[in-house]
């Protein structure tokens, strides 16, 4: 009874530190913006259509040379890209996998043990240039299977949280000029009193 007790106040713990973790990289950076709305939001979009759309090794690289091209909340977007990360991406490269079957009516010749271990190679590469020629060995039929299947979930998912965050980010900064404006108009009250 007592190894259950300490495991659940272990797991509440890691709970915890993740809550923390999950505040200090997603929310924080929002609350303390002082971007216009829809260079956050904009952000956002770059970060799930990236953290989506690209393999894992590449993500920083595209988002530096989309930043070079488009100007965008560069610290929200790598929080973003975090959508996929070691834990997740087994599922959802699978699951992209299976989407772009279905959408190119090829039935899936690979079940989810099998696509993990083809692509445990990528996962387990050191460097870029190893992740790259990796997942580039996967072969033509799963990467174009997995492409359109990232793809039709990276561009909806961006765009979702592009408009998301910029309805969040437009009615923050609207209550932040409200609140300047009162506080103006209440400092301004105070000194035509004296």
């Amino acid at each position: 009874m007592l190894a259950v007790h300490n495991s659940f106040h272990t797991f509440l713990g890691y709970l915890k530190k993740l809550s923390v973790k999950i505040k200090r990289v997603f929310v924080d950076p929002f609350v303390r913006s002082q971007n216009p709305p829809w260079y956050d939001a904009r952000g956002v979009f770059v970060g799930l259509f990236i953290g989506a759309g690209v393999p894992l090794g590449a993500q920083t690289i595209c988002m530096g040379l989309l930043r070079l091209i488009l100007p965008f909340n560069l610290l929200v977007a790598f929080a973003f890209t975090w959508v996929n990360n070691p834990v997740s991406v087994g599922p959802m490269y699978y699951g992209f996998y299976l989407i772009g079957s279905l959408l190119l009516n090829r039935p899936p010749v690979r079940d989810f043990h099998e696509f993990y271990l083809l692509i445990s190679p990528i996962l387990d590469a050191k460097h870029l240039g190893d992740a790259s020629a990796q997942f580039l060995a996967l072969g033509g039929d799963i990467l174009l299977r997995w492409t359109v299947g990232s793809f039709v979930v990276a561009i909806p998912l961006g765009f979702a949280g592009y408009f998301l965050c910029l309805k969040i980010q437009t009615s923050r900064a609207v209550k932040k000029s409200s609140h300047a404006l009162s506080s103006d108009a209440a400092r301004s009250q105070t000194i035509e009193d004296k």
